[in-house]
């Protein structure tokens, strides 16, 4: 077990994943400037009641600890972050004793990341988010861009995770599944919804698109 300070906010973070951060509040300049000093993490958890800046907030049990990759001094005291996702956690007890609460965790590892299984949902999950970015892309009418995802079954489901258009409750409930397969199975179904829905819309926009040309 080890205790570490967190950092409650309205946002899922996904191991390897970056996040940037703007810490204005004196108790998290504390204890941020504290994580610089000692160059140890901190907790990232998603608030599942209370409020993101000035009050208490409850967090869920299961977090990401972040690691501090780069630091901009303001001159009022407030810093802009580039943080990256380490590890995941659960919380254990809580002490709600400092300004800032800090949690007694225990580090989780994903299971079956290194199975055929894995790999083949891994396959299947990276050609499903290059086609929903692709259809994003031409909705907008930009240039479709090379999609870069990662090899490793475990880490490409973290960093598909990161990137969905989902509510963080959705992004919560994948971050707690720590079967890759499992994680990998549910992200193809959710890339199959959005991608459903953008054909849609595309479909749409397009018939508009005709009937107005059709009329003039």
């Amino acid at each position: 077990m080890k205790r570490i300070p967190l950092f409650p906010l309205n946002t899922v973070l996904f191991p390897h994943v970056p996040l940037p951060l703007h810490i204005f509040e004196q108790r998290y300049r504390d204890m941020i400037g504290r994580c610089i000093e000692e160059q140890s993490p901190f907790g990232v958890v998603l608030i599942r009641s209370g409020v993101e800046v000035g009050g208490p907030a409850e967090p869920y049990d299961v977090g990401t600890t972040a690691r501090i990759s780069r630091v901009q001094r303001l001159p009022d005291g407030r810093m802009n972050l580039i943080v990256i996702g380490w590890r995941r956690f659960r919380i254990h007890a809580l002490d709600t004793a400092h300004p800032h609460i800090e949690g007694d965790v225990a580090y989780l590892e994903s299971e079956d990341a290194d199975t055929s299984e894995a790999r083949d949902l891994a396959a299947r999950v990276a050609a499903l988010q290059g086609e929903q970015m692709r259809l994003k892309l031409c909705s907008t009418g930009q240039w479709q861009r090379v999609l870069s995802l990662p090899d490793e079954p475990d880490v490409l489901a973290d960093v598909v995770a990161a990137q969905l258009d989902a509510a963080p409750e959705a992004k919560q409930t994948l971050l707690e599944t720590l079967s890759v397969p499992e994680r990998l199975r549910a992200e193809a179904e959710i890339l199959g919804d959005l991608i459903g829905n953008l054909v849609e819309r595309w479909d749409e926009t397009r018939q508009l698109k005709y009937a107005g040309a059709a009329l003039n």
